[in-house]
């Protein structure tokens, strides 16, 4: 993309590592668009890449510089900022999200957990309008159906003057979760049905009750474990030992004030993990200890030598009187286990299918 190298070499990056992409949704995406729709665009941009200058200058210069850009203008203080054109005479709204990577186009997973978490509000907004398109599509049970009736939706509200977020009135994706709604309780119903049962549905609607695609979801659901063992193959155990209970407590203190340094030296190596803050406890072991495990996320085949990442650590433990100190009777140990080595205490229950997709479709990303 001409525009992510133009940014590259602004910022001094090699050509070829900062990548963008654009992604579509709204009712082209559904498959409800009409003759005067207009396409919604969702263009991902890289981390060297912000909003302001980026996004609304120099993108906007390429494209006031292309035959088939017209009426090229901004809405920079919109609650989801975008910049509004005309392209071969269509009308685009292309809105933007700075993603926490340099090649977006290998982060198009937009339910990636990892990722929200590090975007800005703006961004995330700006993301909604995929996420949201995707939910749609997999809820629906017939999307032949579906396209058919949000599309005879649309134009009634259209013709009715209702067809007008602005206004207060319906915006499109407004319309496409009611649409799905219906499509959900009635999936054998034939379209004319599904048309009839629509206005059925919401012509007495209690607005103040919002509309479930999910009536499966539970709060309760928000609250439960996360399932460490559902998640991960491997884990790094990282026991910590000490002669007395009280010796025990003031060093597992001081390890972990230090745990910091430890997950940037695998972040260095190329391993990522997500550790858990659960304190677990080796029964088999006499002395008084306290172990932790930590998933390791399973981006290829995780090889981690402990030895040399022990050493790395211990030194960080005693960069100071008070943790050589700490470190002559206490002990760290470090090693790589599987799921039959985690203990009972983290292995969770069998969740239904629509609490196990709350607990890995971004719900984690919140905790």
């Amino acid at each position: 993309m001409h525009w992510a190298n133009a940014v590259a070499y602004e910022q001094s990056v090699p050509q070829g590592l900062a990548t963008a992409t654009v992604l579509t949704y709204g009712s082209y995406t559904l498959g409800a668009h009409g003759p005067e729709s207009d396409i919604d665009l969702l263009c991902l941009g890289p981390c060297i890449a912000t909003l302001q200058y980026h996004f609304f200058v120099v993108l906007r210069q390429i494209l006031q510089g292309r035959p088939e850009v017209s009426e090229v203008h901004t809405v920079e203080k919109a609650k989801v900022p975008l910049m509004r054109f005309r392209f071969t005479g269509i009308a685009v709204d292309l809105t933007y999200a700075q993603l926490p990577v340099i090649d977006a186009l290998k982060a198009i997973n937009t339910f990636s957990p990892q990722l929200l978490q590090k975007i800005d509000t703006r961004s995330w907004r700006s993301l909604s309008g995929v996420r949201v398109n995707e939910q749609i599509v997999q809820l629906v049970p017939n999307a032949e159906k579906f396209q058919t009736l949000l599309r005879c939706i649309k134009l009634w509200a259209r013709k009715r003057g209702l067809h007008c977020h602005y206004l207060g009135f319906f915006a499109g994706i407004h319309l496409a979760i009611l649409a799905a709604y219906v499509c959900r309780k009635f999936p054998d119903a034939s379209v004319s049905g599904l048309f009839a049962v629509f206005f059925q549905t919401f012509a007495h609607w209690p607005w103040q009750v919002p509309d479930p695609l999910r009536h499966d979801f539970q709060w309760s659901w928000l609250f439960e474990p996360f399932p460490y063992d559902q998640k991960y193959q491997q884990f790094l155990r990282i026991a910590l030992r000490a002669p007395t209970i009280a010796e025990l407590g003031d060093w597992a203190g001081w390890v972990k004030s230090r745990f910091r340094f430890l997950i940037l030296k695998l972040e260095r190596a190329g391993i990522e993990c997500d550790p858990c803050p659960s304190e677990e406890v080796d029964h088999t072991d006499n002395d008084p200890n306290v172990v932790f495990y930590w998933g390791l996320i399973p981006k290829r085949i995780i090889q981690v030598d402990t030895s040399s990442l022990k050493g790395d650590f211990m030194e960080d433990l005693t960069n100071d009187v008070y943790g050589t100190v700490k470190c002559t009777h206490s002990d760290v140990t470090i090693s790589v286990v599987g799921l039959p080595q985690l203990p009972k205490s983290m292995c969770s229950r069998v969740y239904p299918p629509a609490v196990h997709a709350a607990l890995y479709d971004g719900l984690r990303g919140h905790r």
